[in-house]
């Protein structure tokens, strides 16, 4: 298997398909780390979308020493981060401004039967989903990347741009809030 410096070095030197390879290693850990970071499927697309062209623009600021995973879920954080700066006024008067509680979001349906089962999990998955959204956003991303993303704890400090100490505090308290959350839903 290719290494991912060799893939990056083999971009750089003008193979298109050293691109391809780097991008389908990563989409599916990706994809699914901006989908817990976004609150829709398409703000998680577009930020996907938007982290990869932000990666290749910044490239030559990748340091081979690094893992490249971890550099590409710092970049996703930090861009996630200037988006979200950028949108939150507009988000928060366009809550305001629409009566919230009166919205109806439907799913659509794949073709998986609607087995008990099914429902059920569906059900714990949605119940788990929204006791991390309610979560504020430094205690959700380091419980992401750590459970969800199997990352170290020296790894979620380097993304996160926050010492080691400041990675284990934020965990803890954020499970501790999670539990907390889990129980005033029930």
């Amino acid at each position: 298997m290719i290494s991912d410096r060799q893939l990056i070095e083999g971009y750089k030197s003008g193979e298109k398909q050293a691109l391809e390879h780097l991008i389908n290693k990563y989409k599916d850990d990706l994809f699914r780390f901006c989908c817990h970071l976004s609150l829709e499927k398409q703000e998680a697309e577009d930020l996907f979308q938007e982290v990869w062209v932000r990666v290749f623009r910044k490239l030559e600021k990748y340091d081979p020493e690094r893992p490249f995973k971890a550099w590409l879920f710092q970049v996703t954080i930090n861009l996630h981060r200037d988006r979200y700066r950028k949108w939150k006024k507009l988000r928060e008067r366009l809550m305001t401004a629409w009566n919230y509680e009166d919205s109806e979001f439907t799913e659509t349906r794949d073709a998986s039967p609607l087995t008990e089962e099914y429902l059920l999990k569906k059900e714990q998955y949605l119940y788990l989903e929204q006791c991390l959204r309610s979560l504020p956003k430094r205690y959700l991303a380091p419980l992401i990347l750590y459970y969800y993303e199997e990352f170290s704890y020296e790894s979620i400090g380097e993304i996160l741009g926050v010492p080691l100490g400041t990675v284990k505090s934020r965990l803890n308290q954020g499970k501790k809030l999670l539990k907390t959350t889990m129980k005033e839903l029930k």
